[in-house]
């Protein structure tokens, strides 16, 4: 079985028994996104707070 299908196979055992298919997705989803930022940040593709701050447009 691929490292893929491992993981998400075993994310989605951890899961309660109740969860909906739509809570499991959630956190799929958000799995996904957390391992993306990961790898961004070891890569060094990463700003800072004040870059950020700067890009966010100020409503108001």
């Amino acid at each position: 079985m691929s490292k893929a299908k491992e993981e998400l196979r075993k994310l989605i055992e951890e899961q309660s028994e109740d969860s909906s298919r739509e809570e499991i997705m959630r956190e799929m989803a958000f799995h996904v996104i957390v391992e993306r930022g990961l790898a961004d940040s070891d890569a060094g593709r990463v700003i800072s707070n004040d870059e950020m701050a700067r890009r966010i447009p100020k409503s108001g």
